[in-house]
């Protein structure tokens, strides 16, 4: 194995050596004729040029964490056309036992079909399973119609890009009856895809058939 070895006047060397293992064919790199910038890094074109970039990490963008109570829809306005929209709820109430939803939308208006979702639950500790059925059009269904009014609904929700308006979802959530129900438990599953065709500029929640909500935090933000 034969490698460059360069002598510091100090006395101690760098040195650059081939690969462990033998390459499949000879191997040239090219050197960029010009230095780059603080923080960029080598980077190859796949036939040996290497060049100076900056290489791209993920941004973050908070559109809106809010504090709810007295309303039945809450829109939020999403920018940047990202890559990933995460949804994250923390205990939030409704005051009567409607079904939650989510809906994207764009310039054109609000989507109310193109939703294809699967959605599950079953009560902790109990091996009994409910499904919700395929091509809702509603929108990306959080929970389901149980009976009991003061549900509490935490966990997440994410939609992730394909193309221009089209996303994948999955989510997981735990729903409590607060009051009313014996404090039962269920986990809640859903997932599927949306079909918006247009860029998506605005993400909201609502119930389905009326009632407002009471408390709780929604968080959204997106990755680009």
């Amino acid at each position: 194995m034969s490698n460059i070895k360069l002598v510091h006047s100090g006395g101690n060397s760098v040195s650059l050596t081939t690969p462990d293992s033998n390459p499949a064919a000879n191997r040239t790199f090219k050197l960029p004729g010009a230095d780059g910038t603080s923080g960029q890094a080598l980077v190859t074109d796949g036939s040996g040029a290497l060049s100076f970039a900056t290489v791209s990490t993920p941004t973050y963008t908070e559109y809106s964490t809010q504090t709810v109570g007295g309303a039945n829809a809450y829109a939020i306005t999403i920018t940047g056309d990202p890559k990933i929209i995460e949804v994250s709820l923390f205990e939030v109430r409704h005051a009567n036992a409607q079904n939650i939803m989510y809906r994207l939308s764009n310039s054109g208006g609000e989507t109310s079909s193109a939703y294809y979702d699967v959605s599950t639950y079953h009560q902790a500790g109990g091996s009994d399973v409910s499904s919700r059925g395929l091509n809702q059009g509603q929108g990306c269904l959080v929970n389901y119609d149980f009976n009991g009014a003061d549900n509490l609904i935490t966990g997440k929700a994410i939609f992730t890009k394909v193309n221009t308006g089209l996303y994948t979802f999955s989510a997981i959530y735990n729903h409590r009856f607060a009051s009313g129900a014996g404090n039962d438990q269920y986990i809640l599953t859903s997932s599927g895809h949306v079909n918006n065709t247009s860029a998506v500029t605005q993400f909201r929640i609502f119930t389905s058939s009326g009632g407002n909500f009471t408390s709780g935090t929604i968080n959204v933000r997106g990755i680009t």
